[in-house]
């Protein structure tokens, strides 16, 4: 199975564009792949991760949980919803239906990897239940090698298998020295692969469909992130 988490430091790194892109590279190649994504904050009717990844194919398969319209912490969106537990069970469980039958699956976290659940449980926590490998997605405007460094020591102390960083909205142009070499830094700091990054879109909700495949392939390591050999990268 092609499996693979998506998680962040902070709201806003980019993972839901990051999740379209790959989610619909493999299915254009012919994988049949599911979106999870567990808990969704900061939703209303014009605002869903699950829109954005069928608009680039409707054939994925999706599922979420909870969707709050809070964009604080899930434990305080559920509060504010007067919801009295997010259950990991029934997380778990929409996961597996949702996966049933399909050879690619990407599940997408919430707010941050540190982002409390419930009053036991942590993002982190629930990803060690999903046993899937990490991908942590990085905006370098909102996150510096300071929060890169905690955030990957924190995923350490979690025992969570971290297979590497992509970063999004990416200028290796950026006037900001920190930002222009943050590659270089996060190797050097951490010893995490940069799996590739994408560029600043300016209008992401009219972004066509080809064109973020095309950039998926061309500037994400589909080959490390998946384990296999795609023949069309050849």
């Amino acid at each position: 199975m092609l499996n693979v988490y998506l998680a962040g430091l902070k709201k806003g790194s980019g993972k839901t564009l990051i999740a379209a892109g790959l989610a619909g590279t493999m299915q254009s190649l012919g994988y049949s792949v599911s979106y999870t994504k567990p808990i969704q904050t900061g939703t209303d009717l014009l605002n869903d991760d699950i829109d954005v990844i069928k608009k680039i194919d409707s054939n994925i398969k999706t599922v979420t949980t909870y969707k709050f319209q809070s964009s604080n912490s899930p434990l305080v969106g559920a509060y504010e919803e007067n919801i009295n537990n997010i259950d990991s069970a029934k997380i778990m469980q929409d996961y597996k239906t949702n996966a049933q039958m399909t050879e690619c699956r990407i599940v997408e976290g919430a707010n941050s990897i540190s982002s409390p659940l419930n009053e036991k449980m942590t993002e982190a926590d629930l990803i060690y239940k999903f046993n899937l490998p990490v991908i942590l997605v990085i905006n370098p405007i909102i996150s510096n090698i300071d929060d890169i460094i905690t955030g990957v020591n924190f995923i350490h102390y979690s025992h969570i298998n971290l297979m590497g960083i992509i970063l999004n909205d990416y200028d290796i142009n950026s006037k900001d020295l920190e930002q222009k070499y943050l590659p270089a830094l996060i190797k050097q700091y951490t010893k995490c692969t940069v799996l590739g990054s994408f560029k600043h879109y300016d209008n992401i909700e009219n972004l066509p469909a080809d064109e973020l495949i095309s950039d998926t392939l061309h500037n994400l390591n589909i080959e490390n992130i998946f384990g296999l050999k795609i023949a069309k990268l050849d």
